[in-house]
């Protein structure tokens, strides 16, 4: 049975094990690789920081998916909070098995639940699988995403 809970500082290896399978092509050669410690310490922060949560799918004891859910106070329609989704990745092994509905049925309840008017998510032009399984949530792609990367 899957469970969705917060992450803690051991299922670490494992999340960024799940970030490669984000990744279109490798980092450039002699990008730098962060230390275990560097990890540890952006993990303490996260922890640190309201309404962020680095949420984990566990099925029998192993991490399968992931996602960061954060939820944010607002006042573009009237003081309702608003909540983001980024790196949502459910592990390519058990894809289709109900491990990123788990994920996003957590999420869509918890922003429910802290009054959230919208859930924003952005997802690579790329990924036409993701797309449609977002679609069959109620996700609607209504408006362009913009990125700079610094």
């Amino acid at each position: 049975m899957v469970i969705i809970r917060k992450a803690i500082e051991s299922d670490i290896p494992r999340i960024l094990g799940l970030y490669r399978q984000l990744a279109f092509s490798p980092p450039p050669a002699g990008s730098p690789v962060p230390s275990r410690e560097e990890y540890r310490r952006a993990f303490a922060q996260i922890e640190r920081t309201p309404g962020y949560e680095l949420l984990v799918a566990e099925d029998n004891g192993e991490v399968v998916g992931s996602t960061v859910l954060v939820i944010l106070p607002g006042m573009a329609h009237g003081v309702s909070p608003f909540a983001v989704l980024e790196y949502v990745v459910a592990d390519e092994k058990v894809r289709r098995k109900g491990i990123g509905k788990a994920l996003m049925d957590y999420c869509v309840a918890r922003a429910k639940e802290a009054g959230c008017y919208k859930i924003m998510l952005t997802s690579d032009k790329r990924r036409g699988p993701a797309h449609r399984f977002y679609e069959s949530l109620g996700f609607e792609a209504s408006a362009h995403g913009f990125r700079l990367y610094l």
